[in-house]
Protein backbone atom coordinates (compact mmCIF):
# COMPACT_ATOMS: atom_id res chain seq x y z
CA UNK A 1 0.00 0.00 0.00
CA UNK A 2 1.38 3.43 -0.94
CA UNK A 3 2.14 5.85 1.83
CA UNK A 4 -0.71 8.23 2.63
CA UNK A 5 -0.52 11.88 3.62
CA UNK A 6 -2.29 13.26 6.68
CA UNK A 7 -4.69 15.16 4.40
CA UNK A 8 -5.64 11.98 2.56
CA UNK A 9 -6.27 10.15 5.83
CA UNK A 10 -8.33 13.06 7.15
CA UNK A 11 -10.51 13.10 4.03
CA UNK A 12 -10.94 9.32 3.96
CA UNK A 13 -11.72 9.21 7.67
CA UNK A 14 -14.34 11.95 7.47
CA UNK A 15 -15.94 10.28 4.45
CA UNK A 16 -16.27 6.93 6.22
CA UNK A 17 -17.61 8.58 9.39
CA UNK A 18 -20.27 10.36 7.31
CA UNK A 19 -21.33 7.10 5.62
CA UNK A 20 -21.68 5.25 8.93
CA UNK A 21 -23.63 8.11 10.55
CA UNK A 22 -26.19 8.07 7.75
CA UNK A 23 -27.51 4.85 9.31
CA UNK A 24 -28.45 5.56 12.93
CA UNK A 25 -28.58 1.86 13.76
CA UNK A 26 -25.17 1.18 12.25
CA UNK A 27 -23.77 4.25 14.01
CA UNK A 28 -24.84 2.86 17.38
CA UNK A 29 -23.44 -0.58 16.59
CA UNK A 30 -20.14 0.93 15.43
CA UNK A 31 -19.74 3.47 18.23
CA UNK A 32 -16.19 2.27 18.92
CA UNK A 33 -15.21 2.56 15.25
CA UNK A 34 -16.65 6.06 15.02
CA UNK A 35 -14.75 7.08 18.14
CA UNK A 36 -11.52 5.56 16.81
CA UNK A 37 -11.84 7.20 13.40
CA UNK A 38 -12.81 10.55 14.90
CA UNK A 39 -9.92 10.45 17.36
CA UNK A 40 -7.37 9.71 14.63
CA UNK A 41 -8.81 12.34 12.28
CA UNK A 42 -8.55 14.89 15.10
CA UNK A 43 -4.91 13.92 15.69
CA UNK A 44 -4.07 14.16 12.01
CA UNK A 45 -5.78 17.56 11.87
CA UNK A 46 -3.55 18.78 14.72
CA UNK A 47 -0.48 17.69 12.78
CA UNK A 48 0.12 14.55 14.83
CA UNK A 49 0.69 11.23 13.10
CA UNK A 50 -0.40 8.70 15.71
CA UNK A 51 1.51 5.46 16.23
CA UNK A 52 2.40 3.09 13.39
CA UNK A 53 -0.12 0.58 14.78
CA UNK A 54 -2.88 3.21 14.90
CA UNK A 55 -2.19 4.31 11.33
CA UNK A 56 -2.22 0.72 10.10
CA UNK A 57 -5.50 -0.04 11.83
CA UNK A 58 -6.95 3.23 10.53
CA UNK A 59 -5.95 2.35 6.96
CA UNK A 60 -7.37 -1.18 7.36
CA UNK A 61 -10.74 0.23 8.50
CA UNK A 62 -10.78 2.69 5.60
CA UNK A 63 -10.04 -0.08 3.11
CA UNK A 64 -12.76 -2.30 4.60
CA UNK A 65 -15.34 0.48 4.23
CA UNK A 66 -18.62 0.76 6.12
CA UNK A 67 -19.47 -2.43 8.04
CA UNK A 68 -22.78 -4.18 7.52
CA UNK A 69 -25.41 -4.18 10.23
CA UNK A 70 -25.23 -7.06 12.64
CA UNK A 71 -27.53 -10.01 11.96
CA UNK A 72 -30.80 -9.61 13.81
CA UNK A 73 -33.60 -12.18 14.06
CA UNK A 74 -36.05 -10.00 16.01
CA UNK A 75 -39.20 -8.84 14.19
CA UNK A 76 -39.46 -5.09 14.89
CA UNK A 77 -42.72 -3.37 15.73
CA UNK A 78 -44.24 -1.49 12.73
CA UNK A 79 -43.67 1.86 14.46
CA UNK A 80 -39.94 1.14 14.62
CA UNK A 81 -39.73 0.56 10.87
CA UNK A 82 -41.72 3.74 10.23
CA UNK A 83 -39.46 5.72 12.58
CA UNK A 84 -36.34 4.36 10.91
CA UNK A 85 -37.53 5.84 7.61
CA UNK A 86 -38.57 9.07 9.37
CA UNK A 87 -35.08 9.61 10.77
CA UNK A 88 -33.63 9.45 7.26
CA UNK A 89 -35.97 12.31 6.32
CA UNK A 90 -34.91 14.34 9.37
CA UNK A 91 -31.28 13.81 8.38
CA UNK A 92 -31.86 16.18 5.46
CA UNK A 93 -31.85 18.96 8.09
CA UNK A 94 -29.31 17.81 10.66
CA UNK A 95 -28.68 21.29 12.05
CA UNK A 96 -32.33 21.54 13.12
CA UNK A 97 -33.07 17.99 14.19
CA UNK A 98 -29.81 16.77 15.69
CA UNK A 99 -31.46 15.77 18.97
CA UNK A 100 -34.29 13.90 17.24
CA UNK A 101 -31.83 12.10 14.97
CA UNK A 102 -29.60 11.05 17.86
CA UNK A 103 -32.31 10.01 20.32
CA UNK A 104 -34.55 8.53 17.64
CA UNK A 105 -31.65 6.58 16.20
CA UNK A 106 -30.87 5.07 19.59
CA UNK A 107 -34.50 4.08 20.19
CA UNK A 108 -34.80 2.56 16.71
CA UNK A 109 -31.56 0.64 17.21
CA UNK A 110 -33.01 -0.85 20.40
CA UNK A 111 -36.36 -1.47 18.70
CA UNK A 112 -34.70 -3.57 16.02
CA UNK A 113 -33.52 -5.95 18.74
CA UNK A 114 -36.50 -6.11 21.08
CA UNK A 115 -39.98 -4.65 21.63
CA UNK A 116 -40.18 -1.08 22.87
CA UNK A 117 -42.33 0.32 25.68
CA UNK A 118 -45.38 2.48 25.08
CA UNK A 119 -43.41 5.53 26.17
CA UNK A 120 -40.65 4.82 23.67
CA UNK A 121 -43.18 4.28 20.90
CA UNK A 122 -44.82 7.59 21.79
CA UNK A 123 -41.47 9.33 21.37
CA UNK A 124 -41.10 7.74 17.96
CA UNK A 125 -44.56 9.06 17.07
CA UNK A 126 -43.28 12.58 17.67
CA UNK A 127 -40.26 12.03 15.44
CA UNK A 128 -42.46 10.54 12.71
CA UNK A 129 -44.78 13.58 12.84
CA UNK A 130 -41.82 15.93 12.44
CA UNK A 131 -40.51 13.90 9.52
CA UNK A 132 -43.91 14.08 7.81
CA UNK A 133 -43.86 17.86 8.27
CA UNK A 134 -40.38 18.05 6.76
CA UNK A 135 -41.45 15.90 3.81
CA UNK A 136 -44.45 18.18 3.18
CA UNK A 137 -42.24 21.24 3.65
CA UNK A 138 -39.86 20.16 0.88
CA UNK A 139 -42.77 19.94 -1.58
CA UNK A 140 -44.74 22.98 -0.41
CA UNK A 141 -45.37 26.13 -2.43
CA UNK A 142 -44.87 29.37 -0.53
CA UNK A 143 -46.23 32.77 -1.54
CA UNK A 144 -44.16 35.95 -1.40
CA UNK A 145 -46.53 37.19 1.29
CA UNK A 146 -45.79 34.16 3.47
CA UNK A 147 -42.04 34.59 2.87
CA UNK A 148 -42.31 38.21 4.04
CA UNK A 149 -44.23 37.07 7.13
CA UNK A 150 -41.59 34.44 7.90
CA UNK A 151 -38.86 37.08 7.56
CA UNK A 152 -40.78 39.29 10.00
CA UNK A 153 -41.11 36.40 12.47
CA UNK A 154 -37.35 35.82 12.38
CA UNK A 155 -36.63 39.53 12.79
CA UNK A 156 -39.06 39.90 15.71
CA UNK A 157 -37.45 36.91 17.45
CA UNK A 158 -34.27 38.97 17.80
CA UNK A 159 -36.14 41.55 19.89
CA UNK A 160 -36.60 39.05 22.72
CA UNK A 161 -34.01 38.83 25.48
CA UNK A 162 -34.45 35.08 25.21
CA UNK A 163 -36.90 32.67 23.63
CA UNK A 164 -37.80 29.34 25.17
CA UNK A 165 -36.01 26.38 23.62
CA UNK A 166 -39.26 25.31 21.96
CA UNK A 167 -39.94 28.75 20.46
CA UNK A 168 -36.34 29.15 19.35
CA UNK A 169 -36.58 25.81 17.54
CA UNK A 170 -39.85 26.88 15.91
CA UNK A 171 -38.34 30.12 14.63
CA UNK A 172 -35.20 28.22 13.64
CA UNK A 173 -37.24 26.08 11.24
CA UNK A 174 -38.33 29.21 9.36
CA UNK A 175 -34.87 30.77 9.45
CA UNK A 176 -33.35 27.57 8.06
CA UNK A 177 -35.91 27.54 5.25
CA UNK A 178 -35.19 31.17 4.37
CA UNK A 179 -31.42 30.74 4.54
CA UNK A 180 -31.49 27.63 2.36
CA UNK A 181 -34.16 28.83 -0.08
CA UNK A 182 -36.54 25.97 0.68
CA UNK A 183 -40.25 25.97 1.42
CA UNK A 184 -42.09 25.85 4.72
CA UNK A 185 -45.62 24.73 5.58
CA UNK A 186 -48.55 26.88 6.76
CA UNK A 187 -48.44 25.14 10.15
CA UNK A 188 -44.73 25.94 10.54
CA UNK A 189 -45.46 29.59 9.74
CA UNK A 190 -48.35 29.71 12.21
CA UNK A 191 -46.16 28.12 14.88
CA UNK A 192 -43.56 30.83 14.23
CA UNK A 193 -46.16 33.57 14.57
CA UNK A 194 -47.29 32.05 17.86
CA UNK A 195 -43.69 31.96 19.12
CA UNK A 196 -43.37 35.75 18.67
CA UNK A 197 -47.02 36.63 19.28
CA UNK A 198 -46.24 39.23 21.95
CA UNK A 199 -43.96 41.29 19.71
CA UNK A 200 -46.22 40.69 16.70
CA UNK A 201 -49.10 42.36 18.56
CA UNK A 202 -46.89 45.37 19.23
CA UNK A 203 -45.76 45.41 15.60
CA UNK A 204 -49.35 45.48 14.35
CA UNK A 205 -50.29 48.15 16.88
CA UNK A 206 -47.38 50.42 15.91
CA UNK A 207 -48.21 50.01 12.21
CA UNK A 208 -51.75 51.17 12.89
CA UNK A 209 -50.65 54.07 15.08
CA UNK A 210 -47.71 55.35 13.06
CA UNK A 211 -48.26 54.82 9.31
CA UNK A 212 -45.80 56.30 6.82
CA UNK A 213 -46.41 59.99 6.13
CA UNK A 214 -48.22 60.72 9.40
CA UNK A 215 -47.31 63.57 11.73
CA UNK A 216 -46.88 62.50 15.37
CA UNK A 217 -45.46 63.87 18.59
CA UNK A 218 -42.04 63.11 20.06
CA UNK A 219 -41.82 64.73 23.49
CA UNK A 220 -44.44 67.29 22.34
CA UNK A 221 -42.41 68.17 19.22
CA UNK A 222 -43.75 67.28 15.76
CA UNK A 223 -41.97 64.59 13.75
CA UNK A 224 -42.83 63.02 10.40
CA UNK A 225 -43.03 59.24 10.14
CA UNK A 226 -40.97 58.30 7.09
CA UNK A 227 -42.02 54.67 6.94
CA UNK A 228 -43.66 52.06 9.11
CA UNK A 229 -41.93 50.39 12.07
CA UNK A 230 -38.73 48.44 11.44
CA UNK A 231 -36.75 45.90 13.43
CA UNK A 232 -33.35 47.49 13.97
CA UNK A 233 -30.52 45.11 14.90
CA UNK A 234 -27.78 46.56 17.08
CA UNK A 235 -25.39 43.62 17.15
CA UNK A 236 -25.34 39.89 16.51
CA UNK A 237 -25.55 38.77 20.16
CA UNK A 238 -27.46 39.71 23.28
CA UNK A 239 -25.30 41.63 25.68
CA UNK A 240 -25.07 42.85 29.28
CA UNK A 241 -25.65 46.52 30.14
CA UNK A 242 -25.56 47.81 33.71
CA UNK A 243 -26.06 44.30 35.05
CA UNK A 244 -29.08 43.45 32.91
CA UNK A 245 -29.45 41.51 29.68
CA UNK A 246 -30.50 43.60 26.68
CA UNK A 247 -31.91 42.23 23.43
CA UNK A 248 -29.92 42.79 20.27
CA UNK A 249 -32.77 44.38 18.31
CA UNK A 250 -35.76 46.65 18.83
CA UNK A 251 -38.88 47.76 17.01
CA UNK A 252 -38.25 51.39 16.07
CA UNK A 253 -39.93 53.98 13.84
CA UNK A 254 -37.86 55.98 11.29
CA UNK A 255 -38.81 59.66 11.64
CA UNK A 256 -37.77 63.09 10.35
CA UNK A 257 -37.38 66.07 12.68
CA UNK A 258 -35.84 69.43 11.71
CA UNK A 259 -34.05 67.82 8.76
CA UNK A 260 -32.60 64.99 10.86
CA UNK A 261 -33.55 61.36 10.24
CA UNK A 262 -33.39 58.91 13.13
CA UNK A 263 -35.13 55.88 14.63
CA UNK A 264 -37.51 56.68 17.47
CA UNK A 265 -38.91 54.30 20.06
CA UNK A 266 -42.64 53.79 19.46
CA UNK A 267 -43.25 54.21 23.19
CA UNK A 268 -41.87 57.77 22.99
CA UNK A 269 -44.25 58.70 20.18
CA UNK A 270 -47.90 59.72 20.45
CA UNK A 271 -50.63 60.67 18.01
CA UNK A 272 -51.94 64.20 17.58
CA UNK A 273 -55.64 64.82 18.09
CA UNK A 274 -57.57 66.26 15.16
CA UNK A 275 -57.73 69.54 17.04
CA UNK A 276 -53.95 69.62 17.51
CA UNK A 277 -53.33 68.81 13.85
CA UNK A 278 -55.68 71.62 12.83
CA UNK A 279 -53.76 74.03 15.06
CA UNK A 280 -50.56 72.99 13.27
CA UNK A 281 -52.19 73.65 9.91
CA UNK A 282 -52.36 69.95 9.01
CA UNK A 283 -55.62 68.54 7.73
Amino acid sequence: MSRKSKIQRINEGNALIAIIKQDAVLAKEQAWLLHFLGDLVAKFSRGKGGTARQRQLFDDKIEAGAPARKVNTHTPQPKVIEAEAAIKVLQTQTSLYGWEIRVGGEIVANGLKYNLSAKQLALLDGFISKAKEVAIQLEATVSQEDIATAQLVCSLSATYVGLTQKNAKTVGVLQYALDNNISFTPSQLQAGLKAVSGQKKKWDKYNRQYPAGSMVKLKDAPVLVLEGPAVIVYQSLHYQYSGRTVSNASILVPVLQDGAVFNASPTSLSKYTKKELKALGIK
